[in-house]
């Protein structure tokens, strides 16, 4: 890539003085060079930090100035002034002034992109040891990540929708699209596949390897949780990274359960493995709430948690990445306590009481550290 024309194009985005084609040219590089999404937010922050800051001094200045000119009683009418100022500027006698402050601004454009760069070549490398290992055994990563107490939508280079949950992270690399469209998962998303038969659709997480020509559905691998795969419309392909000649075809309102080590599947909410391929592995139906009706696996996605029969340890894994906090068990028979119910608008405090009225616990609270005892 041609770092000297992408960031002079940077540059006159940011100055505004970007045509439409310099704007496509700038989208495009950016798609041939995904890793460079990182330095130019940089840039982004800097550059409306910087421009902020400018006009609220000149708003501070010009505040002051008023204030005194009141003071001496001497008549001045302020939006009188603002608008005659900005009718001069307006006019074309003032059009050089105006290319003046363009080109001003260009080069303090040119400056932040300079200062982006610096930051970018010595702190970029050493953002996180696990990103690093990712950019060594994939190559160079395009990144988008949701933490906790938050989800964020995302538009993959094909128009595929995601939505990541709280605390979850989607890779994909440079060579998205060139024969299949590969991505990796950390956390839960939700997706809504861009149909392609050319070119199917494959998502990595710790555990399975799932294939899609096109289809919405729900994927759920944290680490040290069972995975879970929700299938709402379409068909998926699911295959086990340590016995990749077992397959297993999801049909709608099917979902396909993982066990993790510390959850066995013989917990309240699991099922029987049916026609598993694995007695670790279960194959179940998905769970509707019977309040309205609202799929429990997908119900995040309308900024709902709901949960049937879930034990009070696992649902305060979900509670933590939902209101950003941490939760600790004092007392571990607590945590094998079981809830159904829904969480829509609630505080963390409300949601707690309102556990309590069906669970005999006590919880104390010290900024976003929560302790639950008997």
């Amino acid at each position: 890539m041609d770092q000297k024309l992408f960031w002079k194009l940077v540059a006159k985005k940011l100055s505004g003085e970007a045509s439409l084609v310099e704007q496509k040219e700038l989208e495009e590089l950016l798609r041939e060079n995904p890793d460079m999404h990182y330095p130019l937010q940089i840039i982004i922050d800097l550059w409306s930090h910087e421009r902020h800051q400018i006009r609220q001094a000149a708003s501070n200045a010009f505040d002051r100035h008023t204030a005194r000119m009141q003071a001496m009683r001497i008549d001045f009418d302020a939006e009188k002034l603002c608008r005659t100022n900005y009718e001069e500027a307006e006019s074309p006698s003032n059009s050089k002034r105006t290319r003046r402050i363009r080109i001003a601004l260009l080069g303090m454009g040119g400056l932040l992109v300079i200062l982006a760069i610096t930051i970018y070549t010595r702190f970029y490398p050493f953002r996180s040891q696990a990103r690093d290992v990712a950019l060594l055994a994939i190559g160079r990563l395009t990144e988008y990540s949701a933490h906790n107490g938050s989800t964020s939508d995302v538009v993959l280079p094909d128009g595929t929708k995601v939505k990541l949950n709280s605390g979850s992270r989607l890779t994909y690399d440079r060579n998205y699209g060139k024969t299949v469209r590969g991505v990796n998962l950390t956390g839960e998303a939700f997706f809504d596949v861009v149909k392609n038969k050319q070119k199917p659709f494959i998502i990595q997480t710790k555990n399975i390897i799932i294939r899609v020509l096109g289809t919405t559905f729900d994927v759920k691998s944290y680490p040290n949780e069972s995975t879970e795969t929700s299938l709402v419309r379409g068909s998926l392909e699911v295959s086990f990274k340590n016995k990749q000649q077992e397959i297993v075809i999801l049909k709608p309102n099917q979902k396909l359960i993982i066990a993790n080590e510390e959850l066995p599947l013989n917990s309240p909410k699991s099922k029987s493995p049916g026609q598993s391929p694995d007695p670790e592995v279960a194959i179940s139906q998905l769970n509707y709430s019977k309040r309205d009706s609202t799929i429990i696996e997908t119900a995040w996605v309308q900024n709902k948690l709901v949960f049937r029969n879930e034990l009070f340890g696992q649902l305060a894994l979900q509670m933590e990445r939902w209101y950003n906090v941490t939760i600790r068990f004092s007392d571990q028979e607590i945590a094998a306590l079981t809830f159904t119910g829904t969480f829509e608008k609630e505080t963390i405090q409300q949601a707690l009481d309102a556990l309590q009225l069906s669970g005999r616990f006590r919880y104390s609270m010290k900024d976003s550290e929560i302790v639950i005892s008997r």
